[in-house]
């Protein structure tokens, strides 16, 4: 483990800056340049800042075999505070290079780390728990956590499959199950202390999603497990199908399987939206969390929303609105609160080099998603006096503005608050840069902050959380090997100004009191756009042609 000082210099801002700013920002908001002409219109604010390198976690130097290297931290997850320490901790994905597996010794397996968060410091590599099965030739997947008995410790739940097991029948075949990694005072957990959860069908095949969540109110996390809809026989492990989606609730003092509680699902649903992520947040601002669908099958996204209501007890499953995002061109979707006012905004990217646009259409306490998204590019209704316009923003992304820019990817980070507004950041790629643009009533196309990711290892960046101890979120990616650390920089040296003023459906000094639109941890981690190599590739720190 390595760390470095950060840097301590303070950057001015004259009041020529600022006017340069805004003359920028109109000029991005107006102009609709082509590639088909030369476009040089720098996308950065003048005072640009960067996020600042703290320290790194190398990987842990297994002996690898011949052309073989550690994928370490391929992927990374915020876990909370699992052993209450008031310190924020995180798990690590990595793959096993040291053992190969299948018939023609090509495979190999992969593992959890668990590190807990240390005061003023990272923890060593060493120090990561392996969270999964004891055999190494095994695939772990992370579903979610949640605290399912009302310990007051979260449990782990994870998705394994074996590699070679052939105690059900012929091998091959991706039999997995959900295990309950169940957490203790001391904030260990052992393969001895599990649950595995059953399905409709003999096996399972591995799950897909997880999401740990109190659903009906009793203030004990219940659990929603994905998988595909079909399930192994046993022996011939011929298909069988079953529902999607299971709910299994979570009790106090009890545990599936051990107390007297049975194994057996409060729910089933056996043909949900499609999805290829979920996540459970308060949409419509209705003060009941909603299960959003995210479709990501074809090239533009679909979204479906299963609203809940205060009369069921469980997944309300008739209430659903979904929209189709190929009229907005919406490539990659999240839904965060940009404007402050703790209702969710829909916000996406789509486009190609000539037109890419980040594009935000405004929520508002008790519309639906169908109001908010329109047909995908309405005007403003000024006769009615109907707002806000749909959408609200629509920004140039730097590949319109400047044809320096090139390798944008259609994909958004959801990193939550960087610079204590109490709204999330809008964070796109351009490669090898992550761009983030400061939020609010004011919005522009300029980027405020950036964080150089070399090669295609911008997949893995998150926020992990406060992992220090300083109260302070931390962010993370993994790149040659090794993971490394950012925060944001100094509140002041963050730009914030630029732009124009765009009026909401509401008073802006509004919030929504019954949910809330940033949260510490983001609520979506979307397998989808994980790419990563070890090995680095020479990237510049400036796009080309940009000076």
């Amino acid at each position: 483990m390595k760390r470095t000082d950060q840097p301590t210099h303070r950057r001015s801002r004259a009041p020529v800056e600022v006017a340069i700013a805004v003359a920028i920002a109109v000029l991005c908001l107006l102009a609709t340049p082509t590639h088909s002409q030369e476009t040089r219109i720098d996308p950065r604010h003048p005072s640009v800042a960067w996020l600042q390198e703290w320290g790194t976690i190398d990987g842990t130097n297994l002996q690898c075999l011949p052309g073989w290297y550690e994928s370490f931290g391929q992927n990374i997850v915020p876990a909370g505070d699992l052993n209450h320490d008031h310190i924020g901790d995180f798990l690590l994905e990595r793959l096993r290079c040291d053992t190969a597996f299948g018939p023609n010794k090509t495979t190999r397996g992969n593992e959890w780390l668990l590190f807990y968060g240390k005061k003023n410091q990272l923890p060593k590599p060493e120090e990561g728990i392996r969270i999964g099965p004891t055999e190494i030739g095994s695939v772990t997947t992370f579903l979610c956590t949640g605290d399912f008995d009302g310990d007051g410790y979260r449990d782990i739940v994870s998705g394994i499959h074996l590699y070679n097991d052939t105690s059900q029948g012929p091998t091959g075949r991706d039999v997995g199950m959900p295990v309950i990694f169940w957490g203790k005072e001391d904030g260990k957990y052992s393969t001895s202390d599990t649950t595995r959860l059953p399905c409709d069908a003999p096996l399972w095949i591995t799950p897909s999603f997880g999401i740990g969540a109190d659903i009906n109110g009793d203030h004990i996390d219940d659990l929603i497990i994905q998988g595909t809809g079909s399930g192994f026989s046993r022996g011939s492990l011929s298909l069988v199908k079953i529902p999607k989606i299971y709910v299994f609730g979570g009790s106090k003092g009890k545990r599936w399987g051990r107390d007297g509680k049975d194994y057996a699902p409060v729910q089933r649903w056996w043909n949900p939206p499609k999805t290829s992520k979920m996540s459970y947040r308060d949409h419509d601002c209705s003060g009941q969390k909603d299960l959003i669908f995210h479709d990501k099958e074809r090239a533009v996204e679909k979204i479906s929303i299963a609203y809940q209501h205060d009369t069921s007890n469980w997944l309300d499953t008739t209430d659903i609105e979904m929209i189709d995002l190929w009229k907005a061109n919406g490539r990659f979707v999240l839904f965060q609160d940009v404007s402050g006012d703790n209702v969710l905004d829909l916000v996406l990217i789509g486009g190609d080099f000539s037109n890419q646009r980040i594009k935000v259409f405004a929520g508002k306490a008790g519309q639906r998603l169908t109001e908010q998204y329109g047909d995908g590019w309405d005007s403003a209704d000024i006769a009615n006096k109907r707002f806000p316009l749909r959408p609200w923003v629509s920004m140039p992304t730097p590949t319109v503005l400047h044809d320096g820019w090139a390798g944008s990817e259609h994909v958004l980070f959801d990193l939550g608050d960087i610079n204590a507004d109490k709204r999330s950041e809008i964070v796109a790629h351009s490669s090898p840069f992550i761009l983030i643009y400061t939020t609010g009533r004011t919005l522009d196309s300029l980027i405020d902050v950036m964080v150089n990711i070399p090669a295609d290892s911008w997949g893995t960046f998150r926020r992990v959380g406060d992992i220090d101890g300083s109260g302070t979120a931390s962010f993370a990616a993994s790149w040659d090997g090794n993971v490394h650390f950012m925060k944001a920089p100094p509140v002041d040296e963050i730009p914030t100004y630029g732009g124009r003023l765009r009026d909401l459906p509401h008073p802006i000094d509004f919030r929504c009191q019954l949910s809330s639109g940033v949260d510490d941890l983001p609520m979506e981690y979307p397998q989808d756009q994980i790419k990563f190599s070890s090995r680095q590739i020479e990237a510049t720190t400036t796009p080309r042609g940009v000076p």
